[in-house]
């Protein structure tokens, strides 16, 4: 992916939004808290506009934040998949059903086998995390977007 190709996908989803894609980007545990600055200054260098969960947010102040930000992205940094997380993948699908946030694109960042991954819109290896992956996400999000144009499209999970 070439920063041309990025800009190109950038503009092209400010002109379908009239701004940049916005991503809320969570910690799923304590653990993962530390990769939020590094994982949201890829994001902004690939042209998004980022907002951070505060820490220790739970599920529905999250959903919550992602209406109020107007994100069109959730990503949940979540490195391991064992039950001690504070923020739970199922949950926070269901909180952002529960306030009409369906329309958003929810995402893991963390292990590629996660088993919450058939349940969410993208996964990246946060090992292999990189510009390359942002601009696989935001042609998926063009695509979305686009779909939403079409008349009588429905867009839901």
């Amino acid at each position: 992916m070439t920063s041309s190709e990025l800009a190109s996908m950038l503009s092209r989803f400010a002109e379908i939004e009239g701004r940049h894609p916005r991503i809320l980007i969570a910690a799923a545990s304590h653990d993962e808290e530390r990769l939020l600055k590094s994982v949201a200054t890829l994001f902004a260098d690939g042209g998004f506009d980022v907002d951070i969960a505060p820490a220790m947010s739970d599920e529905a102040s999250i959903a919550r934040q992602v209406i109020d930000c107007d994100a069109d992205i959730l990503a949940l940094i979540r490195l391991k998949a064992e039950g001690h997380d504070r923020v739970r993948v199922a949950d926070l699908i269901s909180s952002l059903d529960a306030q009409g946030a369906e329309y958003v694109q929810f995402g893991i960042i963390g292990d590629p086998e996660d088993p919450a991954r058939d349940n969410v819109d993208f996964v990246f290896d946060v090992n292999h995390f990189a510009t390359g992956d942002i601009g696989a996400l935001m042609r998926f999000l063009l695509l979305v977007e686009e779909s939403r144009m079409k008349p009588g499209a429905k867009n839901t999970r």
